[in-house]
């Protein structure tokens, strides 16, 4: 076979579906994280944080956001914690999305999966609920043939759980799929059920993504289709 067929081949058969990961990948929450952050340190007695220094506390889920933020101002991991986890789901689920932005080439990348007939799925460690007022507001949902987000019963990445639920919402194998994030989390998951995985570049991670060897790095969300689609004459005019 030559190689163009080969490309061909390879193009109709995998991924059958591309998992993306939410924040630092899909879009950019770090405004409206650190409003429902320092909502609940706040009432707390606590000293809020700047975006910056909450941008490179986000990974893990609400949880590790909050215990993250405690040992960045040396404060005790007692009872308080557990308010805060709680506040920071009040004030952030009551104001989700407000000020949070979808990254460049995202939306045209999810639209042209679609039509390539590539399934699409979402896997993230934001919590359920909160995930899906995120997508309504951004008016994303319609994109995703599955959704995975944490919940009390599930662990976070880079445990592999969630992700396999979302292989498995999606009625696939495990080397049908490809991963997108942009963590050692994602990294991680995609590792334990050996899944490709491809990381974006401009997300949270503070390590720069080429160190962890994913299978493939993306400036940008449409390098994916170039990745995927390289004799797409459309793709190719990006």
């Amino acid at each position: 076979m030559d190689k163009e067929s080969q490309i061909k081949q390879n193009e109709k058969f995998w991924p059958k579906a591309v998992i993306m990961d939410l924040d630092g990948t899909l879009i950019d929450s770090v405004p409206d994280i650190t409003m429902g952050l320092n909502g609940a340190f706040v009432d707390a007695g606590f000293e809020p944080f700047s975006i910056d220094e909450v941008r490179y506390m986000i990974g893990g889920g609400v949880p590790k956001l909050v215990e993250r933020a405690f040992d960045v101002r040396s404060l005790p991991h007692d009872e308080k914690m557990a308010e805060v986890i709680a506040g920071v789901m009040k004030h952030y689920s009551a104001k989700p999305a407000d000020n949070t932005l979808i990254y460049d080439g995202v939306v045209l990348t999810l639209k042209r999966l679609a039509e390539k007939g590539v399934k699409v799925g979402l896997c993230t460690n934001k919590p359920q609920s909160i995930t899906l007022k995120v997508l309504d507001q951004l008016g994303m949902t319609a994109f995703f043939d599955a959704i995975v987000g944490g919940t009390d019963d599930t662990p976070r990445k880079p445990d592999p759980l969630t992700l396999k639920m979302c292989v498995d919402q999606l009625g696939l194998e495990v080397d049908d799929c490809l991963l997108v994030g942009d963590s050692g989390a994602d990294k991680g998951a995609a590792e334990a059920l050996g899944m490709a995985v491809y990381l974006v570049e401009y997300g949270y991670c503070k390590t720069p993504v080429a160190e962890m060897k994913p299978d493939a790095t993306l400036a940008e969300m449409s390098d994916l289709l170039k990745l995927l689609f390289p004799l797409d004459e459309v793709t190719r005019s990006f």
